[in-house]
């Protein structure tokens, strides 16, 4: 049974651009005519009882306007949207709070507008403040909280108010890291008891934690909807390569440095059958390629990478010196690190490439020559796959 039903759903803004106006257009009434921006394109989906529902994309992609209609605090332009139930929000951080109120007057307040009676609220009043943890915070005005404490006091009301669809808008990413855990425990407790969620959120990691079911909004359209992981890689595929030609065009990499005695004249990543690639599935087959030119009588060539998480984080590093690979060197050549399996798990990691000789001399090194996204189904946590099997003993 569909809980949500979207049809054909298009949402139109009218967009007033403000600028100093002269008398004359004052008195003559004379003004531009606003611009009108379509937020939501002919979009349709369902949304299932008891489904944890992702919505992901780009800012400006249309996600939080699409929950607003949910929610009902907005309506469609065109096209029509439907809820069965008590609908749940937490759209953005402390919306619906009065701030001269206290946290516990404000729990009230939106329970109220939920329909729930006084006595109800009453009953779940001790869990509201339980759950949020803000100490004598609860009964202070919310205009002194801190974004965090906004974050606890929001998600403790709209998961204790009984709902039948529960709507999160990136809020997960705000508060400590003992606080989203308590958020995604108290998610997976709605999920065994059969209520819906729709989550929107730029973490991906979270989406595939919490959802079965994802749609990708781009520009207001429908990129893809469907099953968690096909939705979400196809949605790394895209960005990976947008970012690959964004920062190709930009000529963006970082420093370079050695005396070019021998060059790098091109670095490449490349997929099993031999392809470019900026975006590779974890544990498939893969190579980093690097043509060089040399000068005349070097001889002593030892060729590198490092690779490590966009964050900085090191992955790993070799080189053919370390591997005891020596290097056959041509005036022109081509060198490929390839590896059977790609154990990295999904992510976004830069690499370095370089040439040095023996005595760490460096001929050539590109910092963040190659930029590379890894998308997967794994279920693992970290940086890399370790190679494994359980074994059990009775």
């Amino acid at each position: 049974m569909s809980v949500v039903r979207a049809e054909h759903v298009s949402k139109t803004y009218k967009l007033h651009r403000e600028r100093q106006r002269t008398l004359k257009e004052v008195v003559l009434r004379q003004y531009a005519p606003a611009e009108e921006v379509e937020a939501l394109r002919d979009v349709s989906f369902s949304v299932e009882h008891g489904q944890a529902f992702g919505v992901i994309g780009s800012n400006g992609s249309g996600k939080s306007t699409l929950l607003k209609l949910i929610a009902g605090t907005s309506k469609p332009t065109r096209g029509t949207l439907a809820v069965d139930g008590r609908v749940s929000a937490l759209l953005e951080l402390g919306a619906g709070f009065h701030p001269d109120f206290s946290g516990r007057e404000n729990a009230y307040l939106n329970g109220s507008l939920l329909g729930l009676a006084r006595k109800a609220m009453d009953a779940a009043m001790p869990s509201i403040e339980a759950f949020a943890d803000i100490g004598r915070f609860f009964d202070a005005p919310v205009k002194t909280y801190s974004s965090g404490m906004y974050a606890r006091l929001g998600f403790a009301v709209a998961v204790h108010l009984d709902p039948d669809v529960l709507l999160v808008d990136e809020v997960l990413a705000v508060g400590d890291e003992y606080f989203q855990h308590k958020c995604f425990a108290k998610i997976q407790e709605f999920r065994t008891e059969g209520r819906t969620i729709v989550l929107v959120s730029h973490d991906l990691g979270a989406v595939s934690r919490l959802c079965e079911q994802v749609l990708w909004l781009d520009g207001g359209n429908v990129a893809a909807l469907g099953k968690m992981r096909e939705v979400i890689n196809a949605y790394q595929r895209t960005v990976g390569e947008r970012e690959q030609r964004e920062r190709a065009a930009r000529g963006e990499v970082g420093a370079r440095w050695g005396s070019k005695e021998i060059e790098i004249v091109r670095a490449r990543i490349l997929d099993a059958a031999g392809e470019e690639r900026a975006v590779l599935d974890s544990g498939e087959p893969a190579a980093i390629e690097i043509a060089y030119r040399s000068g005349a009588g070097v001889s002593d060539a030892v060729f590198g990478i490092y690779v490590y998480r966009d964050d900085g984080v090191g992955v790993y590093g070799t080189n053919t010196l370390i591997d005891g690979c020596e290097a056959p060197l041509a005036r022109e050549g081509t060198v490929r690190f390839r590896v059977d399996a790609l154990d990295l798990l999904p992510g976004a990691y830069d690499i370095d490439v370089g040439i040095i000789d023996p005595q760490d001399r460096y001929y050539d090194y590109l910092q963040k020559g190659l930029a590379l996204r890894v998308i997967g189904r794994s279920r693992e946590i970290g940086l890399s796959r370790l190679r494994h099997q359980w074994e059990f003993e009775s």
